[in-house]
Parts: C-alpha cells; structure tokens; sequence
C-alpha cells in the first residue's frame, strides 16, 4: 500500500458512497507536487481515486490521498477519462495501490491531481 492517508480516504469513500470532485480541504491541498518519495518520485495530491493504466489495459487502481509520482508525459490523442469540467491528456507514472498487471506499474490521469489546469502539466513534478 503507498499510505495510510490512501487507505482512509478509501475507506471515507466507501462508508459514506459518495465520491467528491474536489478536495475536501480544498485549501489545505496542495497545488501541485512536492517533497521526495520512492523511486525519485514526488507527492501529488490526486482528490479521486482511478484506474492507473498501462498500454491501455488497467494495471491497478490507486486510492484518492497523497500518493507519489515519478514523472508525467503527455500523450496526445490519449484524454483521461472526463471528471466533470477537467479535461487533459498529460498522465502521471505511478505504481497503483492494488495490482492487476504489470505490478501495478502505469499511467495515472493528469485531471484527478490538485493543482492542475486543463491540457496542461502539473506543476512540481518532472516530465518523463
């Protein structure tokens, strides 16, 4: 697992059903990346879990809380999947909280990380 702070929020959104689209302190979050975490990775706030993807298969899900990334790329053509108005087409490397392939290695959407704006890179954090 990559964080207690994952699993709560996991656990906040089972409990309860429902699943916010912002931050609920959307004041506390950061805008953007900061600090050092595994594999030269940064942390990113991600406000919503989701499918972390790989050749266009689901290598895992990752939980909604401060999760590391190691890097984003933009893959033109290739939109992540609609979060109400956030559009994008930037994803984030990651290793998912749960594995299904690939160790769970992949590519997490650009949308569902704070700090970020449409078709555009999050801030603080490398491009691969």
């Amino acid at each position: 697992m990559k964080g207690t702070l994952a699993s709560l929020g996991a656990a906040a959104v089972l409990a309860t059903g429902a699943v916010a689209l912002t931050p609920a302190g959307a004041a506390a979050a950061p805008n953007g990346c900061w600090g050092s975490g595994p594999h030269n990775s940064r942390y990113c706030h991600n406000y919503q879990g989701g499918n972390v993807m790989m050749n266009g298969a689901v290598a895992g899900f990752l939980y909604a809380g401060d999760n590391w990334f190691v890097c984003q790329r933009k893959f033109p053509g290739q939109e992540n999947p609609p979060v109400g108005n956030a559009r994008n087409d930037w994803w984030l490397w990651t290793q998912a909280d749960t594995n299904v392939s690939n160790g769970g290695w992949g590519w997490f959407p650009a949308n569902k990380i704070s700090g970020g704006v449409n078709y555009g890179e999050i801030p603080g954090l490398r491009v691969c």
